[in-house]
């Protein structure tokens, strides 16, 4: 017996022993862990978006196998929307996607990744991938892919699809006033004020400047009259006195001068029209301004809202 507890008790002692051992070097290296992926928070909370992404790289390649790694690959996704990189963007949330199909923020990647196709103007891609997004149980998310679906849709000028989409955001929705100002504007578009581009290139046929004079642009207009007034004059007097040579050659010249001075007008008629409208559309996004963001504390992401009257 007691050889027995002799040998016994020295083999407590030594697993006691690796067990406080073991434990120790488990809580040095969590410390470590969290330190490394907090300061990568850090760092992008500072909008330091660059070091950020390598900071999440660093944690990643670290701990490949942690599941805060995965809100990692995340977050280096969205430094890249961040940062206004949207090639590499949209790059980043393939990959992440690819990598992790059952992952919760599946939904919220496919709706960056169509916030980034809008940037780059990608509007088939985008509508897409924010109609993936819209499938998702969560009605906050799901009613901000129906708000920027309907963006996309004004950016296309498609104004129906637009009010359809903004009509499918439920009227318990933060987005709710900014998409009923949307919509409600949106029936009015039809009704800007325009300019005839065949108006505009018959008036400037009819006299030089005329056109430009009528799409609100005196400067352009007094250019065009000078110049066609001053190569007709001079085509004129050269024929008074029989150099049919030069006066050929000044009327060629003027012939170049006067259907430009057409173009010119009808294109100026189409710049005033997309102006207009242009403006129109700026206005009531001034007015409902949007912002993204995401919430470290719950993981989720949102959209600040402020509406104006």
């Amino acid at each position: 017996m007691k050889v027995l507890l002799k040998v016994v008790v020295p083999a407590l002692c030594c697993m006691i022993m690796c067990t406080t051992a073991a434990s120790t070097a488990h809580s040095i290296v969590t410390e470590e862990l969290k330190k490394q992926f907090d300061f990568a928070e850090y760092l992008f909370n500072e909008t330091d978006y660059y070091r950020a992404i390598s900071e999440y790289k660093r944690f990643i390649f670290l701990y490949p196998f942690h599941p805060l790694a995965e809100k990692s690959r995340f977050k280096i996704c969205e430094c890249y929307y961040k940062a206004k990189r949207w090639h590499e963007a949209v790059e980043a949330l393939n990959r992440f996607i690819a990598d992790y199909p059952a992952s919760p923020l599946k939904e919220d990647a496919f709706y960056l990744k169509g916030l980034s196709e809008k940037e780059l103007k990608f509007y088939k891609e985008a509508i897409s991938s924010l109609e993936v997004a819209s499938l998702s149980l969560s009605d906050g998310l799901r009613n901000r892919s129906f708000f920027q679906i309907a963006l996309v849709y004004v950016d296309l000028e498609d104004w129906k699809a637009a009010r359809t989409y903004f009509s499918k955001i439920s009227d318990t929705s933060p987005l709710y006033p900014s998409a009923w100002t949307f919509s409600s504007e949106l029936e009015n578009v039809d009704m800007l004020p325009r300019k005839s581009p065949g108006l505009a290139g018959t008036l400037a046929a009819v006299l030089p400047g005329a056109g430009h004079l009528y799409t609100e642009r005196p400067r352009d207009a007094l250019v065009a009259f000078l110049l066609n007034g001053a190569f007709i004059w001079a085509a004129i007097e050269l024929f008074k006195d029989d150099n049919y040579v030069a006066g050929g050659v000044v009327t060629f010249f003027e012939l170049g001068w006067y259907t430009g001075n057409i173009y010119s007008a009808v294109g100026s008629a189409h710049k005033y029209n997309r102006r207009v409208k242009n403006e129109f559309i700026q206005n009531i996004k001034e007015r409902t301004s949007l912002t993204y963001y995401y919430d470290r504390d719950d993981s989720r992401h949102y959209v600040a809202l402020s509406v104006s009257f």
